[in-house]
């Protein structure tokens, strides 16, 4: 299912995110990072509550996203095919993609790229929408029998997750549409590892800590 809606850009400072021959900006690039690791981080410090109102559990190990150029590139090249839908597994092995769409009565050239980059506040509230008390926190069929746009928040909480880069196309259906693709990496099945976050770095299988947020870097 893919819902159609968009989110404001949250305007902050650009740390230099440059991909060669990539569409987006590295403001955009540098906003959407930012809003994961956001959600990431409260979610490592056990600040989210799930659809049974109860808090998440906390969490270590748990990484800190980087852009990647590679991700941004086979994502935008399922974006520039405007099928609103999710490619085939057998194009992203160990990929994850997250997938988001717009439709507008006008052209969708009205809105700026950075707005369309953010549909990451709604793949977040999947977990207050869908998402039910989970002891094993692995991805088994219970998981989603309500609904596969619980997917859509299980793709960001991925504990050993890394890397994300997306792509966005605003030419779909004569221009009356757009499709934002995000692709991440690696793919796993438990969804992220109990604990207490990192406050050092030998809190960290990687042996770097992020000690503002609690998550852990490459």
């Amino acid at each position: 299912m893919i819902l159609f809606v968009i989110f404001p850009a949250i305007i902050i400072a650009v740390a230099g995110y440059n991909c060669p021959g990539g569409k987006l900006t590295s403001l955009e690039r540098e906003q959407t990072v930012t809003q994961i690791n956001k959600f990431r981080s409260q979610l490592a410090n056990g600040k989210l509550k799930n659809k049974d109102r109860g808090l998440m559990p906390k969490s270590k190990n748990m990484m800190e996203m980087r852009w990647s150029c590679k991700l941004e590139n086979s994502a935008q090249n399922w974006a520039d095919q405007c099928a609103l839908r999710h490619s085939s597994e057998n194009q992203r092995v160990e990929i994850g993609e997250n997938i988001n769409g717009f439709r507008s009565s006008r052209s969708v050239e009205v809105f700026n790229a950075s707005a369309a980059m953010h549909p990451v506040e709604w793949w977040w509230s999947q977990l207050t929408k869908s998402y039910r008390n989970n002891p094993s926190n692995t991805l088994t069929p219970d998981v989603y029998s309500h609904g596969q746009d619980v997917l859509y928040f299980t793709q960001l909480a991925w504990g050993k997750t890394d890397k994300v880069g997306c792509g966005v196309a605003m030419h779909c259906d004569g221009g009356n549409a757009l499709f934002v693709v995000c692709h991440f990496a690696p793919r796993r099945e438990l969804i992220y590892e109990r604990g207490i976050p990192c406050k050092a770095d030998k809190h960290c299988r990687t042996k770097r800590c992020s000690r503002e947020s609690g998550l852990c870097r490459k």
